[in-house]
Formats: C-alpha cells, sequence, structure tokens
C-alpha cells in the first residue's frame, strides 16, 4: 500500500515537471549565453546587453580564431530555445564591424531551430586562401519571457577563424545532430510563434550597432562557456526528458509485477485449501 501510493506521488510529480519547461533566463540562457550560441567554432564572449545589437551581438572583437578548412567545413550550434529564420554569413575581414562586411550567406536559409544541438555544413568557399582571416556571423530570431511584450527580436553571435589546407585541419568538430522532439510522447506537439512568420529578409533590418526593439536587462558577463559547458546544456533537457520516461516506465512495470504475485500468491492459497478439504460424502466407519 506504502509503495503504491509513493509510485503515485513520483508519478504525478513527474508528469508536472514534465509540463513545466524552465522559463527564459534560468539557468545558463540568460545569464552565460543566449538563445542559440556557436559551439564550434568559439564564439566572442557573450553578454545580455549586447546579443541584439549587430553585427555580432559581443561588445568584444576578434580574440581567439579557430582553425577552419577550406572546404567541407562546418559549424556545431548549442541551442537552448526556439529560434526562427536562421542565416549563417561569412565576412573576409580581420575585423568586420559593418552588417553590410557580411555579404556572403554561406549556409541555406533554416526556416527553425528546436532545442538540442545541429550541425551545418558550409557552401563551397570561393576566392579564399589558406591564412586569410574571416568572421562567421550566426542572425536568428527567438524571445525572452517578459521582454519585447513576448514578440521575437534579433539576436547575434560571431566566431573568428582563419583559414587553413582542408589536409591540414585536424580538429575534432563536436558535430551530431538532436533535439528535444526526438524523446517526447506522441501526444506532444508544438507551434512556433505567431511573430516567426515574417520572412528571412527581415532580419537585416536592424541597422548596424544599433540595439533591436528591446535589450535584455540581465548583467553582462565577460566570459564565454566552454564547447562541454553548451553541450551539456543543450541535451541536457533531453537527457532530463529522457529520465522521467524510464522512471514512469519502471513504476508502472513495478506496480504491475507486485499486482501477479499477490494473484498467484492468492490462488495458490486458494488450491491449498481445496486440497486438504476432506471428500464430500466420506465418513469413518467402524468394525
Amino acid at each position: 500500500m506504502l509503495f503504491n501510493l509513493l509510485s503515485t506521488s513520483v508519478l504525478l510529480w513527474s508528469l508536472s515537471r514534465a509540463d513545466d519547461p524552465p522559463k527564459h533566463g534560468e539557468g545558463a540562457e540568460g545569464s552565460s549565453m543566449g538563445p542559440v550560441a556557436f559551439m564550434w567554432p568559439s564564439d566572442r564572449a557573450w553578454t545580455a546587453a549586447n546579443d541584439n545589437t549587430g553585427p555580432c551581438g559581443s561588445p568584444s572583437g576578434p580574440t581567439n580564431r579557430s582553425a577552419f578548412p577550406l572546404s567541407q567545413g562546418e559549424v556545431a550550434l548549442s541551442i537552448a530555445d526556439e529560434a526562427w529564420h536562421v542565416a549563417f554569413r561569412l565576412a573576409v575581414s580581420n575585423n568586420p564591424t559593418q552588417q553590410s562586411d557580411f555579404d556572403d550567406q554561406v549556409v541555406d536559409n533554416i526556416t527553425e531551430l528546436e532545442p538540442g544541438h545541429q550541425c551545418y555544413k558550409l557552401q563551397q568557399l570561393e576566392n579564399i586562401s589558406a591564412g586569410q582571416n574571416a568572421t562567421i556571423q550566426l542572425e536568428y530570431w527567438s524571445d525572452f519571457e517578459g521582454e519585447n511584450n513576448g514578440n521575437n527580436q534579433s539576436f547575434f553571435a560571431c566566431a573568428d577563424v582563419y583559414f587553413v589546407e582542408t589536409m591540414n585541419f585536424k580538429d575534432q568538430v563536436p558535430c551530431f545532430n538532436v533535439t528535444s522532439a526526438d524523446f517526447n510522447s506522441p501526444n506532444a506537439s508544438s507551434t512556433p510563434s505567431a511573430s516567426a512568420s515574417s520572412t528571412s529578409a527581415g532580419l537585416s533590418s536592424a541597422t548596424s550597432g544599433a540595439p533591436a526593439a528591446a535589450s535584455p536587462s540581465a548583467s553582462s558577463s565577460s566570459g564565454g562557456l566552454s564547447t562541454g559547458a553548451k553541450a551539456g546544456i543543450a541535451v541536457g533537457s533531453v537527457i532530463g526528458g529522457l529520465a522521467i520516461l524510464a522512471l514512469i516506465a519502471f513504476l508502472v512495470f513495478r506496480r504491475g509485477k507486485n499486482a501477479g504475485l499477490q494473484n498467484r500468491n492468492s490462488y495458490e492459497l486458494r488450491a491449498k485449501t481445496l486440497s486438504t478439504t476432506p471428500e464430500a460424502g466420506s465418513t469413518n466407519t467402524g468394525t
């Protein structure tokens, strides 16, 4: 009886947690990174006060460049919240400071991103040689709860690279694709915000150096997240959801097993009672 009561309590708690996702600003999102961040190449230092400001969403310039192959190059994203109208652009320059510097779109338009982790291969680069410096820009729409009246805002991030011959590129890119939807129950569904219906052409409407409609009020952070930390943020909620489903399955199995044992014991007791009952009509006779 006590086990059944505890099982029911844990099951109800698990279901309530599954229907109560973390709010924006909880955990790393809003304090160490925006809704989406570069996992690789390393991006510039993130601050909440600047991530709506183009072209790079950071007050810092190039400080840490990653080697990047001239062909077959990939970018990896850590996605903490839904995003829409995602664009990757390239500026071949030592320190691009204007939106107009990013005139080469290197990944086809991406309509929507779900929380998790995604990799994208850059298109074939032309007229670029080994040794040149460049910056990859990420621009997307997303929102923070309680900001901009719940409407989407433009967010920016930049990763600085230097090109190397593909045969000389030795780094292991943390590239794998997984989203929280992979672990949702069959009845779960999500609908993108209606404000995301505009075309991606509206992304670059914000002028360089000018903040979007609303700037986050969170305090700025001087440091960025490590690759491992970003990976943990991306898949943490996925693993958590899987653990809850496993716990529910275990409790259901345990409860069914206990019920089966009780039924078997009851049957054996009844059979034993029947086998020890004298046969009807049998009496002892004396001689």
